[in-house]
């Protein structure tokens, strides 16, 4: 079963990127013994109920702002799509996973905003007075993203509807690369408008990826120890192309490390003041995905971004093993009518599908990336499960041998203190985004000496997602 009730269409090359193709799935660690996890295994760690259930709200805050839960969710989709695997039936082997389409690259290209360009894709653009401007809006809300006749978003990726949040995120890209077009009309050609304009767009965002969204994630130590060996030429460390010069995306990315955003939702958002607690899936505002955004629930990033110095955003939820109620008992909308309890629980759902696509042990991959050249500690200490396994002797062998999202999880809540990713959930995310950007020669990493535009970036230093709502807001440059 699908987690996502649309077939997925979105599928792109990367411009600037000539050798980037639509590839398949695979594997960091391909000959790390598989750590099976049974149907009633993942029902007691992480169904209705379980100790990854948040049933009372008790997980707490990071110090993470709540919008990048959201800009993780729209960068996944930019690099990962997997309409082939199961939750249920037999673990899959290694070359049935490199079998696995991925419907996206991984170089960070904004496929999910830019689909195949203008000429390919021109259902997302204006036409002929403005070929390479982007379409947004609709005839019932300027402030949504195109539609059709029959409220279908007219975008990249269908995936970049289905919460009113990553909509509205998608909405801020597509009006980030139009801010930049316009900016352009005065000094470069309409012919090659388009280009110079996602040009820029793509830098800045990769910009955001590396040095706001994965400084922010990432274990410090790791996100340091990254960058220093990107700048000596030694990076990724393990991550490599395969035989064709096309890059896997590694399921350890895509069904552990990458999943922590499930575990950082809140069941309830500011989306404005006149709003202030929405829940993320809400029945009673129609805001459960693909359908068109209601006038008064425009998303105020204010309320999850530090736009406003005078306004504090939201944070996310801890980075822990954690999930909230809206994640465990999903709605029809999202899993099906007839889906069971369990099938309705994103935590199970992710135990599951890493048992269907063989992941290792946490364990096993922190040894690996440890011998890889990765400053990481193996000892056992904080990461023992005593505050699960004890209640559930169905899964004491976890205890040595623990499924890599749980793992990851733990980690985070223990040595990233609830506020970011643990050593090995860092190294995982740095190796696959910067590998990916590494792999393609347009790329920020492969331009060393590129910095923001200040007349986008604004005066501070830093630039930062908030600074993107910012620069939209200021109209036209």
């Amino acid at each position: 079963m699908s987690s996502c009730p649309v077939q997925h269409h979105g599928v792109s090359k990367a411009t600037g990127c000539s050798h980037a193709r639509l590839g398949s799935f695979g594997k960091l660690f391909p000959k790390l013994k598989p750590l099976a996890v049974s149907e009633a295994q993942a029902h007691l760690m992480g169904g209705p109920g379980s100790p990854m259930h948040d049933a009372l709200d008790q997980s707490g805050d990071s110090k993470v702002p709540a919008g990048y839960t959201f800009f993780a969710q729209f960068v996944d989709h930019d690099i990962t799509l997997d309409t082939k695997t199961e939750l249920h039936g037999n673990p899959l082997s290694n070359g049935e996973i490199t079998d696995l389409p991925n419907l996206r690259t991984p170089t960070l290209d904004l496929d999910c905003v830019y689909g195949f360009g203008p000429e390919a894709s021109p259902h997302l653009y204006e036409g002929a007075t403005a070929p390479g401007r982007l379409l947004e809006g609709n005839l019932l809300n300027p402030d949504d993203l195109p539609r059709n006749e029959f409220g279908t978003a007219l975008i990249g990726d269908p995936r970049n509807d289905e919460n009113i949040f990553v909509s509205q995120m998608q909405l801020l890209f597509i009006r980030f690369h139009n801010h930049v077009y316009d900016s352009l009309a005065a000094t470069v050609p309409l012919s090659n408008r388009f280009e110079e304009a996602q040009h820029i767009t793509r830098f800045h965002y990769q910009w955001l990826v590396v040095h706001d969204f994965l400084h922010r994630i990432c274990d410090p130590k790791i996100f340091d120890f990254a960058l220093k060996n990107v700048a000596a030429n030694k990076y990724p460390l393990v991550y490599k192309a395969d035989a064709h010069n096309n890059l896997p995306m590694p399921v350890e990315f895509s069904v552990a490390a990458y999943r922590f955003g499930h575990t950082t939702v809140r069941s309830r958002y500011a989306v404005n003041s006149k709003h202030p607690e929405v829940d993320l899936f809400d029945e009673r505002f129609g805001t459960t995905g693909f359908t068109p955004l209601p006038l008064d629930l425009v998303v105020d990033w204010r309320f999850l971004l530090p736009v406003d110095p005078c306004l504090e955003p939201l944070s996310t939820k801890a980075f822990d093993p954690a999930f909230p109620e809206e994640l465990i008992r999903m709605p029809d909308a999202i899993v099906g009518r007839d889906a069971t309890d369990d099938e309705r629980s994103l935590a199970f759902r992710n135990l599951l599908r890493g048992n269907a696509l063989s992941l290792p042990s946490g364990q096993s991959v922190a040894a690996a990336l440890k011998n890889a050249g990765y400053p990481i500690s193996t000892a056992a200490g904080p990461l023992k499960l005593n505050a699960v396994v004890p209640d559930l002797p169905e899964t004491k062998d976890f205890v040595d041998e623990t499924p890599l999202f749980f793992y990851l999880m733990q980690e985070a809540a223990t040595l990233g203190k609830g506020d970011r990713m643990g050593p090995v959930g860092s190294a995982i995310i740095l190796e696959v985004m910067l590998g990916g950007m590494l792999h393609c020669e347009d790329s920020i990493l492969k331009h060393p000496k590129w910095k923001p535009d200040p007349c986008i970036a604004g005066p501070k230093s830093k630039f930062e997602l908030a600074d993107v709502v910012r620069y939209v807001s200021r109209g036209t440059a």
